[in-house]
């Protein structure tokens, strides 16, 4: 494009009141990905230092698109909200659904995706009334259906004249579960002209990382334009500086300018403002200001009254963007005080509306960077710190009330009480929020809250534990899983001590560890001495059968199974008979008895299926696969082992999901597709390795899981 035409371009898409400059080769590239994405869904990364310029030059982004008649959906990751499970996703499709008319465009989305998204949304059951349920998270593919619920949602409410975005700010402060579903969109963007717009401080994330895998995604989609930007040139910040009709730009202060901020956008800015606003005097050698950027943004503070910081102090103790009637309630001011306040606060340009265009509901408000929020929260004496938290967090305990679970806002609200000082409160919080992301098999984001709520003290020490113990196992972490277990052990209630045994003989078996996995099922049995209820018996007796059988006792492994079975029966419990039945069909695949081993490995699916029970029908799913690749019918094994794969990642079960991913790969190999089985066998090398080797020590017995 021509240069003289690009640089009007930036000058009519001014945001903060000073011009676009030294940026012109990356709007270029963010308008032609962009207009790209008319064809063919595009992402966009802008990654760079703290103030570097990253969500301006997005914004710049937002405004062209919107003048061309797209809608964009957006959201900010916050620093306390790592751990908070769809925290970005809610707040963006919340901020969406409050803008005037798109509440109407939920009467054209297909039922069965919208009543996905009630998961997160409760509300859409009450804006369109009729929805089915949400489906069970237990079945093949119910994962993808809950993301490709959510991602319809998104695309129905971005739909325009031109490709709508999705603008996900601050990146690097996104939760595991949000990062799941934003990779599985950027997967699918040759499906619908959209454009994905990420900014996340740094450059390339170094492997480990939370980001590593979606820069991997997005650079391997081959529609990613990812953006490094850096430091303004000394000529930028002259044509900068000259654009401020209120400075003198002789080339001492454009050196000196460019001297105290190093061509960080940010710094300069708020030097200008300072200048502009008469705090600086350009015409001393030493300026008067002193502190560096402490100083420049203690003076932009200057200027605001009493209610005026109240209203400042609420707000960064909030920590994320605020509605009115939280900041209103938790800053104990009064409906015109607010208003008045805020109305200065904007003026002043501490303050901005999240999106200005939005409708007169749930208006929302944040502080123009992070860097003043973080000033302003600093600023705040520590008593009055731990007050606005506790009037923060009874603010969002009052928003719960009505509805049928306060789990949702949980994760926002414990934090508050922590810093309060009410650990007893915030401890009964972070159980509830940990609670609330199992349901979403939001493992890890669980795991936090759960630990927080122990550390916190919360009373239910040997729940806790072993709450803590499933997570970790789900997670491959069975080192921890097993001190978890081992602890609950030693807290729990004498009637509760067999269910813990029974775990622990779980992890060694997970581990390849038979002999211990042996002992600590012995030991569950002993536990009850003779008091187990049947169907109690008979699942220890079906996993003392696969211990036994993995350790070469044929006649044994033979026994226990049928003695498991006698068991389930007798107590007529269908998990018993479930897992009594897939350990035979096993035991019977193993001794090429294709005819038996198939009856029982079907029987154990028809039960699990009926249970709702994902572990058991993927259990299952993947040992009848294994009779029928044995019998020769690989495609059929495939599609069953697809099926287990689909179970065991929508549960997090990373170890059994690699064990399936390889699985996968030798029947792919076997049909000839080698792409399709190395691309398998690559997600499994992957995953074994995170789980693989523990405290040091490398775990042979983990990478050889094939059936269970």
């Amino acid at each position: 494009p021509d240069p003289h035409i690009l640089h009007s371009t930036l000058k009519n898409f001014v945001i903060a009141g000073y011009p676009l400059v030294g940026r012109e080769e990356e709007w270029a590239t963010l308008r032609k990905t962009y207009h790209a994405s008319e064809d063919d869904g595009r992402v966009i990364i802008l990654e760079g230092d703290a103030g570097i310029g990253k969500t301006r030059l997005a914004e710049e982004l937002l405004a062209y698109a919107r003048s061309r008649g797209a809608n964009v959906i957006s959201a900010r990751c916050y620093e306390g909200e790592s751990h908070l499970a769809y925290a970005p996703v809610v707040t963006a499709l919340r901020t969406a659904l409050a803008q005037q008319h798109e509440a109407q465009r939920l009467d054209a989305m297909p039922a069965s995706w919208l009543s996905e998204t009630v998961r997160l949304l409760p509300e859409l059951a009450t804006l369109r009334p009729g929805l089915p349920p949400p489906p069970a998270l237990d079945n093949p593919g119910t994962q993808t259906r809950f993301f490709e619920g959510i991602r319809q949602l998104f695309l129905a409410l971005s739909a325009g004249n031109s490709p709508g975005i999705l603008f996900f700010d601050d990146l690097h402060w996104i939760d595991g579960a949000s990062l799941e579903w934003l990779s599985y969109v950027l997967r699918r963007l040759h499906e619908q002209p959209l454009c994905l717009l990420f900014t996340w401080r740094g450059k390339q994330p170094n492997r480990g990382m939370p980001l590593h895998q979606l820069y991997v995604e997005a650079q391997r989609s081959g529609k990613a334009a990812i953006l490094s930007l850096s430091r303004l040139s000394q000529p930028s910040v002259r044509e900068l500086v000259q654009s401020v009709a209120t400075v003198h730009a002789t080339g001492h202060f454009v050196d000196r300018l460019y001297a105290e901020t190093e061509g960080i956008p940010f710094f300069l800015i708020e030097y200008l403002t300072a200048i502009e606003k008469g705090m600086l005097n350009t015409e001393q050698v030493d300026w008067s200001l002193t502190g560096g950027i402490r100083g420049l943004l203690s003076s932009r503070l200057s200027a605001v009254d009493e209610i005026g910081w109240q209203l400042l102090n609420t707000a960064a103790v909030i920590g994320r963007s605020f509605d009115f009637d939280t900041l209103r309630e938790a800053s104990g001011r009064s409906d015109d005080e607010t208003v008045t306040a805020l109305e200065d606060l904007i003026a002043q340009g501490l303050v901005e509306e999240v999106q200005s265009h939005a409708g007169e509901l749930n208006l929302t408000y944040d502080f123009c960077h992070e860097k003043l929020r973080s000033f302003v929260y600093e600023e705040t004496s520590l008593a009055r710190r731990r007050l606005l938290h506790r009037r923060v967090a009874e603010a969002l305990v009052g928003h719960t009330r009505g509805h049928r679970d306060d789990g949702p806002l949980a994760g926002q609200i414990a934090p508050h009480y922590r810093l309060a000082g009410n650990d007893a409160a915030a401890a009964d919080y972070f159980k509830l929020a940990g609670e609330y992301a199992r349901t979403l098999y939001a493992n890890a984001e669980a795991l936090a809250h759960l630990q927080l709520a122990l550390t916190l003290g919360h009373p239910a020490m040997a729940e806790l534990h072993e709450a803590i113990g499933d997570l970790y196992t789900l997670l491959g972490g069975y080192h921890n899983a097993l001190d978890s277990y081992e602890t609950a052990a030693a807290f729990c209630a004498a009637d509760a001590l067999a269910g813990v045994e029974h775990k622990l003989g779980a992890v060694y078996m997970r581990r390849g560890e038979w002999k211990l996995a042996e002992s600590h099922l012995e030991a569950a049995l002993s536990v009850w001495d003779g008091q187990a209820q049947p169907n109690q018996q008979a699942s220890i007796y079906a996993d003392r059968s696969l211990a036994a059988h993995h350790q070469g006792q044929v006649q044994q492994a033979l026994e226990l199974a049928q003695r498991a079975l006698s068991l389930a029966e007798a107590s007529d419990d269908a998990r018993a008979l479930a897992q009594a039945h897939n350990m035979l069909g096993m035991l019977a695949s193993h001794h090429s008895d294709t005819q038996a081993a198939l009856h029982h490995l079907e029987q154990s699916l028809i039960l699990a299926e009926k249970l709702h029970d994902p572990a058991m029908r993927a259990a299952a799913l993947n040992n009848l696969a294994q009779a029928y690749r044995s019998n020769g019918e690989t495609e059929r094994a495939l599609s069953l082992t697809e099926s287990a794969l689909a179970l065991s990642a929508s549960q997090g079960d990373r170890h059994r999901e690699a064990a399936l991913h390889n699985n996968l790969a030798d029947l792919l190999h076997a049909l000839g597709a080698t792409e399709a089985a190395m691309s398998h066998l690559r997600q499994a090398v992957s995953i074994y390795s995170e789980i693989g080797v523990e405290a040091g020590t490398v775990q042979p017995g983990i990478w050889k899981l094939s059936e269970w």
